[in-house]
């Protein structure tokens, strides 16, 4: 079955999240590791892809403080970052902490609820 489907392209990211569990599109073709899901891999334009689990750890590549909030659902300041996994993938996602992660801190997934439902995000690692 190809990653489109009646449901979207990002139910299963949110059904998954919903179990606090990190997931992202795998190219059953060519074994890519992609994010955000997409119909065809951006590798090799299959549309033959899974969601499978991460291990939720990685780096922060780049990291910024948001002082004007988009929208009402978010409040100001708050960490944004991009996080390289270790599964060879980045997402962008909330940095939390005190401090926030800074620029290549290993960090790992935790869950923050917004606009009610539950959003990966991402601190430090204690070990």
């Amino acid at each position: 079955m190809t990653a489109l489907d009646a449901e979207g392209l990002t139910a299963g990211f949110w059904s998954a999240a919903a179990r606090r569990e990190l997931v992202r599109p795998v190219c059953r073709a060519c074994g890519r590791n992609f994010f955000t899901p997409q119909v065809a891999c951006p590798a090799c334009l299959s549309e033959d892809w899974s969601y499978q689990r991460s291990s939720g750890r990685g780096r922060v590549y780049s990291a910024t403080t948001v002082h004007k909030a988009p929208s009402p659902e978010f409040t100001a300041p708050y960490g944004l970052g991009i996080v390289d996994l270790d599964e060879g993938w980045s997402m962008l996602a909330g940095l939390v902490g005190n401090p926030l992660p800074a620029i290549g801190a290993a960090v790992e997934v935790t869950w923050t609820e917004q606009g009610g439902r539950l959003v990966p995000a991402f601190r430090e690692t204690t070990s």
